[in-house]
C-alpha cells in the first residue's frame, strides 16, 4: 500500500540516503500513517557522496547548514553561546516537510550546539538551540525541472534569480563581515574572522592561488564532520526468540512494573555485568535501542494524533512544562530526539572530560508549523536528558558510548 500522497512525492533525494537503507523521505511517509499504524522512523549516519552536495533539503550531521532560504542564513546572534559567547556550530538539521499547512511544504529543522565542551556544564538553556524554517510550495526560491528518470521524483532546484546571501566561510552563517584587507572573505564574527586568519589565510589573502589543503582541512576542523542522516522504519520485537513455552526471552515493557521513578534491581546477567539497579526508563531505553544500536536520530512526528512520547533515559527529571509556541501560542509537541550515539561521528576525543556529552536531545516543535515569516526562523524548544550516574552498569555504557565515563543524573530544560 502506498501511504505517501501524490501531492508529496516531490522531494529529490540523495542516492547517499539509500546505500543499505530507504531513502529519508520514509520521514516523511510516516507523517500520513493512520494512527493506528504510527511507527518511529530511524535515522542513521551514512557518508556523503557527490549526488548529495546537490541535494536542496539534505538531511545531515555536520558540515556548514544548508539553508533552506539561501538568501537569509541565520544570523549568528541566534546561534551564539550565552556561556562563552562564541558562535555555535551545526549539530545537525532535518529536512521534515507537512501537507498541512501548505506554507510547511518545504520544512527543515536545525539544531546547533556549542562545541565548547566546558560551556555543557552551565544550563544546557545557554549552550543549544533549535531552529524551524519553511516555505510553501510556490515560492521565490525553488522550482521544479521535471521528473528525475531514476527515482520518478521532482527535482527541486534553485531559481536563476536566487542569488544567495554571503556566509561565513567558517560556519556558513550569515556573512556580516568582511576581510579588512581582501574584502573577499566573509565572516559572521570576529572569532571566525580569527579562526579563518590563524588557519591560513594569514598567508594567503590576496593571492590569486587555490587554496591549500591544510588551510581548507583546518576550517573543516572548526566544524562536526559531514554525514548524511539515512532512514529506515523502526522494526522492534521484545525478544530475540521464544522459549519453548511460548515466553519471549526478555521481558516485554509492561512486565517492568515498578512505580515510576524507582530503580530495578538488575539480575540477568545477558543485561548487565555489575551488581547495581537501573531505572525502569532506562531498561526499556536499553531494549528498545539494542536491535538498532547505531540509531542517531527517532523521528515520531504524529500530526493530528495524539503526540508521541520520547524514548527516555532515565525516569529522572522528565520535562513537564514544554513551553508554548512563541508565535501562535499552543502547546508544543514532541517532534524528533537525538540519540547518544550521534556522538562517536562528531569526531570528539574519548579521553576529554569536557567533551560535550548527552544521553538524549528531545526536540518540542510547535504541531501547527504556524506560518514563519519570509527569510525568518521559528525558535522552537529542546531539552537535553543525561544517563543517571547511578544504575547504569559498565556493559550498558560501553554498548552506549564506547566507555564507562561517568554521568550525571541532570535533566536540564533549554528555557526559551
Amino acid at each position: 500500500m502506498d501511504f505517501f500522497p501524490k501531492s508529496r512525492r516531490r522531494g529529490h533525494f540523495s542516492s547517499a540516503f539509500a546505500l543499505h537503507r530507504p531513502a529519508i523521505y520514509q520521514i516523511h511517509t510516516l507523517l500520513c500513517y493512520p494512527r493506528d499504524t504510527m511507527t518511529v522512523t530511524l535515522g542513521f549516519a551514512e557518508p556523503v557522496d557527490e549526488e548529495f552536495q546537490s541535494e536542496s533539503f539534505p538531511s545531515k550531521i555536520g558540515g556548514q547548514p544548508r539553508w533552506i532560504d539561501p538568501e537569509h542564513p541565520l544570523n549568528v546572534s541566534q546561534a551564539t553561546c550565552d556561556e562563552c559567547q562564541k558562535p555555535m556550530a551545526l549539530l545537525m538539521q532535518l529536512y521534515a516537510p507537512e501537507d498541512e499547512p501548505a506554507s510547511a511544504f518545504h520544512r527543515m529543522m536545525y539544531v546547533f550546539v556549542c562545541r565548547t565542551g566546558s560551556c555543557h556544564r552551565a544550563p544546557a538553556s545557554r549552550c543549544m538551540r533549535v531552529y524551524r524554517a519553511q516555505l510553501p510550495e510556490d515560492n521565490a526560491v525553488y522550482e521544479e525541472t521535471g521528473e528525475d528518470v531514476e527515482d520518478d521524483d521532482i527535482v527541486w532546484t534553485t531559481k536563476s534569480s536566487v542569488t544567495p546571501a554571503k556566509q561565513c566561510v567558517v560556519c556558513g552563517m550569515a556573512g556580516t563581515k568582511a576581510c579588512s584587507k581582501c574584502h573577499e572573505r566573509m565572516y559572521c564574527s570576529r572569532d571566525h574572522q580569527l579562526a579563518d586568519w590563524e588557519a591560513g589565510h594569514r598567508a594567503q589573502c590576496g593571492s590569486s592561488e587555490q587554496e591549500p589543503e591544510d588551510h581548507v582541512r583546518k576550517l573543516r576542523n572548526q566544524r562536526y564532520p559531514e554525514l548524511v542522516i539515512a532512514s529506515e522504519e523502526e522494526e522492534f520485537s521484545d525478544g530475540e526468540g521464544d522459549d519453548d513455552d511460548g515466553e519471549s526471552d526478555s521481558d516485554s515493557e509492561d512486565e517492568i512494573k515498578p512505580e515510576d521513578g524507582a530503580v530495578v534491581p538488575v539480575t540477568d546477567e545477558k543485561a548487565v555485568d555489575s551488581e547495581v539497579d537501573v531505572d525502569k526508563a532506562f531498561l526499556v531505553f536499553q531494549r528498545r535501542i539494542q536491535q538498532n544500536s547505531d540509531q542517531v536520530i527517532r523521528y515520531a512526528r504524529a500530526p493530528g494524533g495524539e503526540p508521541e512520547k520520547p524514548l527516555y533515559v532515565s525516569d529522572a527529571g522528565i520535562p513537564e512544562d514544554v513551553p508554548e509556541c512563541e508565535l501562535c501560542g499552543v502547546q508544543r509537541e514532541f517532534e524528533f530526539q537525538i540519540m547518544p550515539q550521534m556522538l562517536n561521528f562528531l569526531g570528539l576525543k574519548a579521553d576529554d572530560p569536557l567533551s560535550i556529552d548527552w544521553g538524549t536531545l528531545l526536540v518540542y516543535s510547535c504541531p501547527n508549523s504556524c506560518d514563519v515569516k519570509d527569510g525568518q526562523f521559528a525558535r522552537e524548544a529542546i531539552y537535553r536528558q543525561q544517563f543517571s550516574s547511578q544504575g547504569i552498569g559498565d556493559k550498558y555504557m560501553r554498548a552506549l558510548q564506547g566507555d564507562d565515563s561517568g554521568f550525571t543524573k541532570q535533566f536540564d530544560a533549554l528555557d526559551m
